[in-house]
């Protein structure tokens, strides 16, 4: 019984035994750490994989509305394969993972995306947790896709030579038609509106004041440049000046029996110097290789006419006559936009709101332009450019569609306006959720 009492009281090699069997929590315990941070890890990656896949099956989508496809099981078809290749690539990575899969659904007006995957643990199967799940999910909302309808008013006359502004001022609006051709050229459109004192257009013989009267034009038959047509069925290219009041202020076309409802010719000799200086107005269009080439050549000239410029702007974004290749203004899918440059002040006399005709009556005009455009959801842009006169500063700032749409710029801060516009006006497919 002594020897018996004495083998049980003897505790040697216990703590071997109890080490032996506290070792195995440990290890998943420290190593668990390991196998969750890698998990951790790999679901950022299918996250991110998941959202790429969404936004480009969402472009599909979009590109296919946008070509007015109506085979929509074929452009769905060819968005889930889009987005089946982004996730087959994503999650060939995990190889040694035991299970992986993944469902597109396009429904509702939505494309969504959910993902799993089991990660392979290097710890935690001494416990028993063989793998880890991993999921991630990403939703897309599917709008109309967004169209864009651009008039650049850009200031062309004599002073814009002063610095080579009007060199930097190309540039600059040629980089932003290039950053619209590379990354929306389907959903875009664009319109030139180079200006001084007058603006040098085609225009219908209807929509102009006197033409039988001498002043110097080229004619057209069949409606000329660009869809001009009228009631004549002829048109001119000619240089024009600011309609009367309240013509002038609104975007109503011109009637032929309504002298004050039609643009006024500008002085013959004048006007050819407007085309040799290719200052032609260049309406909407996705062509925007010849918009870049048209906008290279334009050179300098005459005074400052901002009213006039702003009103064929606006004229630029109706459907209507005289310009017609804008969408309707009831398309809720259209982003209609006016940029505006100028470096000084109105130096053209107009009829305003009283009948007086000076320049302070064209800058009302402007202004009441400006609001108007506002009030039809356009969005206006202005730029003070190498602007130092405080009521040019006010009338600009006050044209803008806001705080953020308005642009005081040096000489040489010209590049960096414009791409500051045209990314508050990009747009994207965000990811809902």
């Amino acid at each position: 019984m002594r020897r018996l009492r004495k083998l049980l009281g003897d505790e040697g090699g216990n703590t071997a035994i109890i080490f032996g069997l506290a070792v195995i929590p440990l290890i998943a315990l420290g190593g668990g750490v390991v196998d969750f941070a890698h998990r951790a890890q790999v679901r950022g990656e299918l996250q991110g994989a998941a959202d790429t896949a969404a936004i480009a099956a969402a472009r599909v989508l979009q590109l296919g509305q946008l070509a007015r496809n109506d085979d929509e099981e074929a452009v769905q078809a060819d968005a889930i394969a889009t987005a089946t290749r982004i996730l087959d690539a994503a999650l060939a990575k995990f190889g040694g993972s035991s299970a992986a899969n993944f469902n597109v659904v396009i429904e509702d007006g939505a494309i969504s995306i959910s993902t799993e995957l089991d990660v392979d643990t290097s710890f935690l199967g001494v416990i028993g947790i063989d793998d880890l799940k991993a999921k991630a999910g990403a939703e897309v909302n599917l709008p109309e896709p967004i169209l864009m309808e651009i008039a650049m008013v850009l200031d062309y006359s004599g002073s814009m030579r002063d610095a080579d502004k009007y060199i930097r001022m190309t540039t600059a609006a040629g980089d932003f038609i290039a950053k619209v051709q590379k990354d929306r050229p389907d959903t875009s459109k664009i319109g030139i509106v180079p200006f001084s004192e007058y603006v040098y257009t085609p225009m219908a013989t209807a929509y102009v004041r006197d033409t039988g009267s001498g002043h110097h034009h080229h004619d057209d038959d069949g409606g000329g440049w660009g869809g001009w047509g009228g009631s004549s069925g002829t048109s001119v290219t000619t240089c024009l000046l600011n309609r009367d009041y309240p013509y002038s202020a609104s975007d109503q076309p011109p009637s032929s029996g309504l002298p004050a409802s039609q643009w006024p010719e500008g002085d013959e000799g004048e006007c050819d110097e407007y085309g040799d200086a290719n200052l032609r107005i260049r309406d909407l269009t996705d062509d925007f290789t010849e918009l870049s080439d048209a906008l290279a050549v334009m050179q300098p000239i005459g005074l400052t006419n901002i009213a006039l410029a702003m009103e064929m702007g606006w004229h630029m974004l109706t459907p209507d006559q005289p310009f017609d290749t804008a969408r309707d203004f009831s398309d809720a899918n259209v982003q209609k936009i006016v940029i505006l440059l100028t470096d000084g002040r109105q130096t053209v006399s107009a009829m305003g709101p009283s009948g007086a005709v000076s320049t302070a009556a064209a800058d009302e005009v402007t202004a009441e332009i400006c609001q108007s455009e506002k009030n039809a959801s356009i969005r206006v842009f202005s730029i003070a450019y190498d602007v130092e006169d405080p009521a040019v500063e006010a009338l600009l700032s006050g044209c803008a569609s806001g705080s953020a749409s308005y642009f005081d710029a040096g000489v040489s801060e010209i590049s960096d306006v414009f791409e500051e516009i045209y990314s508050q006006i990009a747009e994207s497919v965000w990811l809902s959720r």
